[in-house]
Order: C-alpha cells, then sequence, then structure tokens
C-alpha cells in the first residue's frame, strides 16, 4: 500500500500511470468525487492486492466468492464499491486478498439515526457496533432517544456484535459529575444500574455493554474499581462481555502532553476489552490544534501498556474535522465540526493547499472567507488516510487489539481500504456467505 500526496500539476491518469494501477481502481477505491480537480495536498491510497479476479462473462457475486473460498462479505469488504451497483462487468477487476500483516477488531459508534445505507456499507468492515443510545440518570436509572430496533437486527444480519453503549454525557457532549459521583459513591445505586443495562440488553438482543468512563483520576481510581468490580459481576453473571471507553483527558501545555497517570491494571481482570476515545462533539471551544495526534496516542499506548495486556487494547480516533476562524479568542472562538469529504471539499472551493504535521500525522489548511468589506480567516484541522494509516499502524506494532472509530455516521472509503489492505477484521458473529 502506498498513499500519495498530491502534488501542483497531478492528475489522476498521471498518479495512475506513474504506479501503474487503473484510473478506474483508483477512483473506486478512494471514492473519489471529484477525480478531475484534485486538491494539492490531498491523499490519494495505492494498493497492491495479494490476488485479483477479473469478471468473465455470466460470472455473479456469489459464484465468484465460491469458486475463491470467500465470502460474500469479504468480498464486499475488498471492493467497497459494489455496494453501488447492480451489475458486475466482464473485464473488471476485484479484489480478492490482501497481503494483511495482523488481525484485529473494529468497534465503530454510531447514534440509532444513522443512515441505513451509510450503515450497510460500514458493516462488513466491522466487529462491534456501539450503539449510542443510552444515557445514565440519577440513581443509576437509564433512558433511551430512539428506537434501536432496526440497527440491532442489521447489525446481526452482517455478523456485527450489537454493543449498549451507556454514557452520562448528553448528544450534545455534557456531563454530568454530580450525577457520576453520586452513583460512585453508592452500591445500591450501582446494582441498579447494572440491571437496568442487563434489562435493556436482554429485551434487545445487544451482544454486549459499553461503558463510557469519564473524570478518572487518581482521586477517583478507587471509586471506579469499586464500581466496575460490583456491576460487571452482574454481567458476567449473565455472560455479557463488557468493554470500558476511556476519555485519556489529555491535555497540551507548551507543546508538552500531560494526562492523569492512573493504575490501569484493575482492567485486567474487570474488561474484555478497552477503548481508548476521546468524544467530539459538534462545537469546540478550546484552540485550533489537531483533531487527533498519533504521536500523543502512542505514548498513551506506551504506558498503558505497562498495566494492561495489549490485546485487551483499542485505539479510538475521530473521524472529522474542525474549523476555526482566527485569530482565536479564548471565551469567544469555536471550532465547528465537519465531515472528512466538507474538509476536502472546502479546500478545493477555497483553492487551499493542504499542509501536514508531521508530528500529529493529521492535514490542515487556512483560507480567507469575505464577507462584504471583512474578511475572516479560517483553519481548518481534520484527518487524511497517513493519519488513518498511522493508527493503525501503531495497532499492529503494539500487537494491540484494535481500533475504535468515532464515528461513522458518514461513510470514508480510505479508512475502510487501509484497514483491510492491511488487517484482517475479526469476527465474533457469523457473517453471511
Amino acid at each position: 500500500m502506498i498513499i500519495y500526496v498530491v502534488q501542483v500539476g497531478d492528475t489522476i491518469t498521471s498518479i495512475a500511470n506513474k504506479y501503474g494501477v487503473s484510473e478506474a481502481r483508483i477512483i473506486q477505491e478512494n471514492g473519489l468525487h471529484n477525480p478531475t480537480d484534485l486538491v494539492i495536498g490531498q491523499t490519494i491510497v495505492i494498493t497492491y492486492p495479494q490476488k485479483i479476479y477479473v469478471v468473465k462473462e455470466g460470472d455473479t457475486l456469489s459464484d465468484i466468492a465460491l469458486n475463491q473460498g470467500i465470502s460474500i462479505m469479504q468480498l464486499y469488504r475488498n471492493n467497497p464499491f459494489l455496494w453501488e451497483r447492480e451489475y458486475i462487468y466482464p473485464g473488471e477487476e476485484l479484489v480478492i486478498s490482501y497481503n494483511t500483516l495482523a488481525t484485529i477488531t473494529t468497534n465503530a459508534y454510531a447514534f440509532p439515526y444513522v443512515n441505513m445505507n451509510v450503515l450497510k456499507k460500514a458493516l462488513p468492515n466491522l466487529t462491534y457496533l456501539s450503539i449510542l443510545n443510552y444515557k445514565t440518570l440519577k440513581k443509576g436509572e437509564i433512558e433511551s432517544f430512539y428506537d434501536d430496533t432496526e440497527l440491532i437486527k442489521t447489525a446481526k444480519q452482517y455478523g456485527v456484535a450489537p454493543v449498549m453503549l451507556v454514557t452520562s454525557i448528553t448528544f450534545q457532549g455534557v456531563r454530568n459529575p454530580e450525577m457520576i459521583y453520586e452513583i460512585l459513591l453508592n452500591p445500591e445505586y450501582q446494582d441498579n444500574h447494572a440491571q437496568n443495562m442487563i434489562k435493556v440488553m436482554k429485551e434487545k438482543g445487544y451482544y454486549g455493554v459499553n461503558i463510557t468512563i469519564t473524570f478518572l483520576s487518581k482521586a477517583t481510581e478507587q471509586l471506579y474499581i469499586n464500581y466496575l468490580k460490583r456491576v460487571t459481576a452482574h454481567f458476567h453473571k449473565e455472560g455479557y462481555p463488557v468493554f470500558v471507553t476511556i476519555d485519556p483527558n489529555f491535555t497540551i501545555k507548551e507543546n508538552k502532553l500531560y494526562f492523569e497517570e492512573v493504575d490501569y491494571s484493575f482492567f485486567n481482570d474487570l474488561v474484555e476489552e478497552v477503548y481508548i476515545m476521546r468524544f467530539f462533539w459538534g462545537t469546540q471551544y478550546v484552540p485550533p490544534m489537531p483533531v487527533s495526534s498519533v504521536a500523543n496516542i502512542s505514548l498513551y499506548v506506551d504506558y498503558m501498556k505497562q498495566m494492561i495486556d495489549p490485546k485487551k487494547i483499542n485505539v479510538g480516533f475521530p473521524l472529522l474535522g474542525y474549523d476555526w476562524t482566527l485569530p482565536y479568542v479564548e471565551g469567544y472562538s469555536e471550532g465547528n465540526a465537519i465531515t472528512l469529504d466538507s474538509a476536502l471539499d472546502l479546500a478545493r472551493l477555497m483553492e487551499s493547499t493542504i499542509q501536514f504535521d508531521e508530528i500529529s500525522e493529521t492535514p490542515n489548511y487556512e483560507y480567507n472567507n469575505n464577507l462584504g468589506e471583512s474578511i475572516i480567516e479560517h483553519i481548518v484541522w481534520f484527518v487524511d488516510a497517513r493519519t488513518i494509516y498511522g493508527i493503525v499502524n501503531l495497532v499492529i506494532e503494539n500487537n494491540l487489539r484494535g481500533n475504535g472509530l468515532w464515528n461513522i455516521m458518514n461513510y470514508n472509503p480510505q479508512l475502510w481500504l487501509i484497514t483491510n489492505s492491511n488487517c484482517i477484521i475479526e469476527k465474533v458473529l457469523p457473517e453471511m456467505g
């Protein structure tokens, strides 16, 4: 696999000729919506599969999968453009396999109102789907916001384990520390919390539960140990695996990384998997900065590996960008979330050149917005193929369990192209074909 960065004068034709691959494959695999209008600094992923099949007259996908010894879902994983197609054509190439380096799990976070067409394209690539639909209330009560029945059913049809995600954070990212501490300090509320979650999992058919942990610090460490010991006993008695999503609570001061040095060793015996994940919401009230940082995550992983089995650790990262106005004014300025496609389209519209920060391994660019006589300066930070590969490579090199993805409300072809060309995705449920 090669990640090519578009230079001045490049075209799809010149890139295809340079690397000896077809233009059609580059466009299809990267999901390029504007292949004739590339952005300087844009990333193009070029893969060299282990095995390719050339479609013959009369072929069907099921026949190809059967004859090649793979499942229909594996065929869709390796050729996601097939979701957009009703037919296959003689002479076109389908990827059968890649020379992968590791086997990992993938867990994507999604709201229950996700577009089902978007979801179905992503599901073949997932091990777990954490559905963000349940909020913790006072005394360990929980509430749901949407009917997630169809989402759970669809996930299972694709061999994806639906996981009940329970958080104290609202859909707008508002936290409630008083309520959290109330539950952490009361064993009766903890039992009630666990029983309420078990009731939902049984009624809805969830595979397991994913509990978000916020405000984890030296001061609260023992409280969380007591809480998890109590609630996981309930879950394991009923046969449900337990996952936890931990906000690492990074802070950057004078270009140095700081995080709470908590003893994570107790997670080894209490939960099946741990996700290092920062949730990102519609607005950021912080100075412009990289949306993610491979360097910072790597340091955090090195710290956690001293206490937790690497095969329990999953690295989460965002699939979005933020657009800030400049200059940044504390208490006034804000960054507004945009999709990765929108970040690229905006750079194209504003004729911006995408820059790359080598430390965080994330792209950024600036542009000016003319409003009458005023000129408003902007800076956009987002993630691209280089960031995704940096995280995937981090997982492979450290022999970690896998990735967590926030979130998959929008489909990103390069994410799965990079993941599938480097890794086999483990399934815990049987999949179609």
